[in-house]
């Protein structure tokens, strides 16, 4: 069994993930039984286990297979924060100009009418919202994309690795979009799955060019912030999807425009793509004040 994990950490980990997840919602369905969440609070309490599910096994399985020296690694990148400024300023920005981008092409095209520049009442459900926001952030980055992502990419080029993890994690969120909980209402599940994969993408863009797990979790709380500020979810009566599916063409759009230009075996302009164990002590020298990290490699 020690083998065949280790041989295949990363499609264990996705197996196990979804297994977990597709029966914490299916128990969460059947004791809801046909209400919802809120008028049923053992239901409630069992979906809440539903973000501990991806955490719990690139932990259990990095532990299984590299001991403590691997759970070092695998929260390394997080204390990794000195890259350059420019790749802070993409990462406080990157929603909000993807999602406007798409709102000013549906308008472009006569699809539908400008929304007001932002959702009313967004800062107090916004607040009420951030400790989760913070956590499922570090939770999706740390086993996604520090553990799935690099772990592919040691055998793997980056292009295969970014859509196998961005599959797996996509698949993550759709029994919720069956389930109408836990994800924006009205949101179709094929929008939601090629937007994760185009997060993938441009997450592992940004992680091979920076090694910095910093950098990625600001990009992925900001993406959960800019849901509740940027209308571009289903909105009306009748949940019109036209923003959120031009914001998902939108961002494959550019998920294909960095695979063009990055290279799709790097996808990153070092030409060497991070990998399991190995991206800290080799990292690219100029993004670290020009002196290389010296964190030793723990082979996947």
């Amino acid at each position: 069994m020690k083998a065949f994990v280790t041989r295949n950490p990363v499609a264990t980990f996705i197996v196990l993930t979804l297994a977990f997840q597709v029966g914490v919602v299916l128990m969460a369905h059947h004791l809801m039984d046909g209400g919802s969440l809120d008028g049923h609070p053992l239901a409630h309490n069992v979906f809440r286990m539903r973000p501990f599910g991806p955490l719990f096994f690139a932990v259990g399985i990095t532990f299984w297979l590299e001991g403590r020296a691997g759970l070092r690694h695998l929260f390394a990148s997080f204390f990794h924060w000195r890259v350059p400024a420019k790749w802070y300023a993409l990462a406080f920005s990157w929603k909000f100009i993807l999602g406007y981008t798409g709102i000013a092409a549906s308008v472009l095209l006569g699809l539908r009418a400008w929304p007001p520049s932002v959702d009313s009442g967004f800062i107090w459900s916004l607040l009420r919202n951030l400790p989760f926001i913070v956590g499922i952030a570090l939770v999706e980055e740390t086993s996604w994309m520090k553990f799935g992502v690099t772990r592919m990419q040691g055998k793997h080029p980056a292009w295969r690795s970014c859509l196998t993890v961005g599959i797996g994690w996509g698949l993550w969120y759709v029994p919720m979009v069956f389930l109408r909980e836990g994800v924006p209402s009205g949101v179709a599940w094929q929008a939601a799955l090629l937007s994760m994969i185009s997060l993938t993408f441009l997450l592992g863009w940004v992680y091979n060019e920076t090694r910095s797990g910093t950098v990625l979790l600001i990009m992925q709380v900001i993406s959960n912030c800019t849901f509740f500020v940027v209308p571009i979810l289903p909105s009306g009566p009748d949940l019109d999807q036209t923003f959120a599916v031009a914001y998902a063409l939108t961002f494959f759009m550019l998920a294909c425009i960095i695979v063009w230009r990055a290279g799709p075996k790097e996808l990153c302009s070092s030409g060497a793509r991070a990998r399991w164990g190995e991206e800290l002590a080799a990292g690219p020298a100029k993004e670290t004040g020009g002196e290389a990290l010296t964190v030793a490699p723990v082979r996947p």
